[in-house]
C-alpha cells in the first residue's frame, strides 16, 4: 500500500492529520494523477444505505473539528470524485442517499431521509445531513439547501423539518434521539426568554444558565417538570399565545394518543396524567359550543377551522350523515338540529342557513356535478354565483370560478379553456403560454396532458380546490418522476423567470420563458441536447456516442443531420430515457456514413475529412 508523497509531507506535524488520512483513504484510496492503483476499502467501510464504519467517523469529525471535515482532500471540493476518482454521491459509486428509492417522497411511507435524520448521532442523526447540507442546513453550490420551502417541506416552511405541528401521526419529532440532536435543534429553537420568535410556546421557567441543550430541561421547547410534547402551565390553557386549543383543533388524534385511548371514542387520560373530559365534560375533547364562530382573547373556538375532520371527527360523530353516532351522546354532523349540554338549540349541517350543509373543503364530486336544478334547490340557500350571497361569509360561486359560472360553462371552462387559451391581458388561470405547443405532442407519440406538468392538481383534487381558492398566479407546477432529468428532479420557477428546470424533455436545461420565450428546435439544438461523455455523466438525450465531441464542427447538429428526416421521430418517447430514434436515420447522404465510418469530404462536403471511423 502506497501514498502521495505529498501527503506525507503535509503530515510531518501532525499525527491527527495522518490518523484521518489513512481513515479516509481507506473509503477508495487517495492519490494524484499518477497512482499506479487505487487501494481497496477495508470491510465494513461503505455500506449503502447510509452506514459503514467511514459514516460514522466522518460525523465524529465534524464534530470534534468544529464542523469541518477533510473528506475534500480525496474526493474533490465538490466531493464528485477529485483524486480518488469517486463521488460521494450517487453516481457512479451508489454512495451516500442518492440512489436509494424513497429517499425524497411526498408520503413519509415511502421516505426513508426523515427517519434517518431523527436517528441517534452517528452514520445518522441531523448532525450528519448538516456535514454536506451545511450547519444552518442552507445548502452549497453543489448540495441543495433543505430550507427550500416549495421542494422540501411545504410552503412557508424554511425549516430543516416538516411543518407544524410537528408531532402528528405521519409526521412527528416525538421519537426523534435527544441525544447528539437536541444540540443541532437548539440552533434554532433556543430559549431566549419571554420571547423567542422561532418557539412562541416557551416554558415558563427557563433552564438555569449554561445547561446543555434538551428537550425537557427547559432550554428549549419543554420545562423541567414536564416530558410532554407540548408545554404546560396557566400558557397551554388560557386562550391567547399558546393556547393548547389552537394546536389541539389541528388535528384532535393527537390529543388523544396521550389523554385518551386510540380506537376508542375515550378521552378520559391514557398515557398522560390529564383527561381532555376533566376539563370539556359535556364534549370530551373540545368546547361544548363549537359549532359557531366565537373568539376568546383573540383565539377563534371553532369547528369550522380544524384539521384532520374526517378522521379526528369521526371518533364520535357520524360525519356521513344522519344516523348512529359512536359516541351515543354527539350528534350526527348532519343533524337538522341539536341542543347541547349548555341547554343551547344549534343547528347542523341539515337544512339550516347558519352552517354549511356539507364539509369544508367540500372537495368531492357531489360539488362537482352541481347543476342548475341542484343549485337552486341546495346551494342557493346559502351561496350566489355572483353579486352577494343569501347567507353573509358563503363564498360566491365566482369566487373560484373566474371566468364565469359553473353551472353555465362546466368543469375546466368556468376557469379556463383546456388548454389556456387567453388572449393579450388574460390573467390566470387562462393564460396561453406555451400550452398548445406542448399539447400538440400528443400527435408525435409522446403522450401530454394536464396531469404531465400539473401532475396531481387537476380537477376533482384538493390540491386543485385550494389553488382555485386561493388563485396562486402564473400556477402551479408539478412533474410526474417520468420527466425527471437525469441531473435531478423537475421543477417550474413560477417567479420572472417562469422557466423548468431538469425536465427530461429539454435535456435537464432551464426552459424558455413559458408565456414569451421561443425555441427554434431546428437551428437552438444544444438548448436540450448539451454535449458530455461518458464519463460526464450526460443528461439522457445529450450526444456523447462516437466522436462527436472530437472536434467543434462535430458539435454543428445540422451539419449532419437532416432536420426534414429528424422530424419524424424527434419529439417522440420523450417520457423514457432512451434516445428517440433510430439517429442513424437522419444523417445526411452527402456524409456517407455506413454505421461504421464516414467520408463527408468524398460527398461534397468541403472543409471536412475523409473516410475515418466514428
Amino acid at each position: 500500500m502506497t501514498f502521495p508523497m505529498h501527503s506525507f509531507r503535509d503530515l510531518r506535524h501532525s499525527t491527527l492529520s495522518l490518523i484521518l488520512l489513512v481513515v479516509f483513504a481507506g473509503i477508495v484510496g487517495c492519490g494524484n494523477d499518477n497512482s499506479p492503483d487505487v487501494m481497496a476499502s477495508p470491510p465494513g467501510w461503505v455500506m449503502v444505505p447510509s452506514g459503514g464504519q467511514h459514516a460514522k467517523s466522518a460525523t465524529r469529525d465534524y464534530i470534534a473539528n468544529s464542523e469541518s471535515i477533510p473528506c475534500t482532500e480525496c474526493h474533490g471540493a465538490d466531493l464528485s470524485g477529485g483524486t480518488s476518482k469517486v463521488s460521494c454521491f450517487g453516481n457512479p459509486s451508489g454512495c451516500h442517499h442518492g440512489p436509494v428509492a424513497g429517499w425524497v417522497a411526498a408520503h413519509p411511507a415511502a421516505q426513508e431521509h426523515g427517519a434517518t435524520a431523527k436517528r441517534a448521532t452517528g452514520s445518522s442523526g441531523f448532525v450528519s445531513c448538516q456535514i454536506c447540507h451545511g450547519s444552518n442546513f442552507t445548502g452549497s453550490t453543489f448540495v441543495p439547501t433543505c430550507l427550500n420551502t416549495a421542494a422540501c417541506h411545504g410552503a412557508g416552511v424554511a425549516s430543516p423539518h416538516a411543518p407544524k405541528p410537528w408531532r402528528g401521526v405521519l409526521y412527528t419529532h416525538t421519537d426523534t434521539v435527544e441525544a447528539g440532536n437536541a444540540p443541532v435543534c437548539y440552533r434554532c429553537h433556543a430559549y431566549t426568554g419571554t420571547a423567542n420568535p422561532n418557539n412562541p410556546l416557551v416554558p415558563p421557567t427557563p433552564a438555569p444558565t449554561n445547561t446543555a441543550p434538551g428537550c425537557f430541561n427547559g432550554t428549549m421547547c419543554h420545562n423541567q417538570t414536564a416530558a410532554a410534547p407540548h408545554i404546560t402551565g396557566s400558557t397551554w390553557l388560557n386562550a391567547g399565545t399558546g393556547f393548547h386549543g389552537t394546536d389541539a383543533k389541528s388535528d384532535l388524534t393527537n390529543c388523544q394518543g396521550c389523554h385518551g385511548t386510540p380506537g376508542t371514542i375515550n378521552f378520559n387520560g391514557g398515557t398522560a396524567p390529564t383527561a381532555c373530559s376533566t376539563c370539556h365534560t359535556a364534549s370530551k375533547a373540545h368546547p361544548t359550543d363549537w359549532q359557531g364562530l366565537r373568539t376568546i382573547n383573540g383565539v377563534t373556538i371553532t369547528h369550522r377551522t380544524s384539521g384532520n375532520r374526517d378522521v379526528a371527527c369521526a371518533i364520535c360523530h357520524n360525519t356521513n350523515g344522519p344516523g348512529t353516532e359512536p359516541n351515543p351522546s354527539a350528534p350526527s354532523c348532519f343533524s337538522a338540529s341539536f341542543t347541547n349540554a349548555l341547554g343551547q338549540a344549534r343547528s347542523c349541517h341539515s337544512g339550516g342557513p347558519a352552517a354549511a350543509n356539507h364539509l369544508i373543503p367540500f372537495d368531492n364530486t357531489a360539488h362537482y356535478s352541481v347543476d342548475t336544478t341542484a343549485f337552486t334547490a341546495n346551494c342557493g340557500v346559502c351561496h350566489a354565483v355572483t353579486g352577494t350571497s343569501p347567507v353573509s361569509g358563503a363564498p360566491l360561486c365566482t369566487t373560484c370560478h373566474t371566468a364565469g359560472s359553473p353551472l353555465a360553462a362546466l368543469n375546466c371552462s368556468s376557469c379556463h379553456t383546456s388548454p389556456p387559451n387567453g388572449g393579450t391581458g388574460a390573467v390566470y388561470a387562462n393564460i396561453t403560454g406555451a400550452h398548445a405547443v406542448h399539447i400538440a405532442l400528443n400527435s408525435t407519440g409522446t403522450p401530454v396532458n394536464c396531469n404531465t406538468c400539473h401532475n396531481g392538481l387537476g380537477t376533482g383534487t384538493l390540491n386543485h380546490y385550494n389553488r382555485a381558492k386561493a388563485r396562486v398566479a402564473p400556477g402551479d407546477m408539478a412533474f410526474p418522476a417520468t420527466y425527471n432529468a437525469k441531473s435531478g428532479a423537475s421543477s417550474f420557477d413560477n417567479t420572472a423567470a417562469l422557466s423548468c428546470s431538469n425536465v427530461r424533455c429539454h435535456g435537464g436545461q432551464a426552459t424558455p420563458n413559458w408565456q414569451t420565450g421561443t425555441l427554434n428546435v431546428n437551428t437552438q439544438c444544444t438548448n436540450c441536447h448539451v454535449f458530455g461523455s461518458s464519463r460526464g455523466n450526460p443528461q439522457y438525450n445529450s450526444p456523447y456516442s462516437g466522436r462527436h465531441d472530437s472536434n467543434p464542427s462535430h458539435r454543428t447538429c445540422t451539419n449532419c443531420h437532416n432536420i426534414t428526416t429528424l422530424a419524424v421521430n424527434h419529439f417522440t418517447t420523450l417520457g423514457t430515457t432512451a434516445m428517440e430514434g433510430p439517429a442513424s436515420a437522419t444523417i445526411l447522404p452527402a456524409v456517407e456514413y455506413n454505421g461504421n465510418t464516414c467520408n463527408p469530404d468524398a460527398g461534397g462536403l468541403t472543409g471536412c475529412h475523409r473516410r475515418e471511423d466514428w
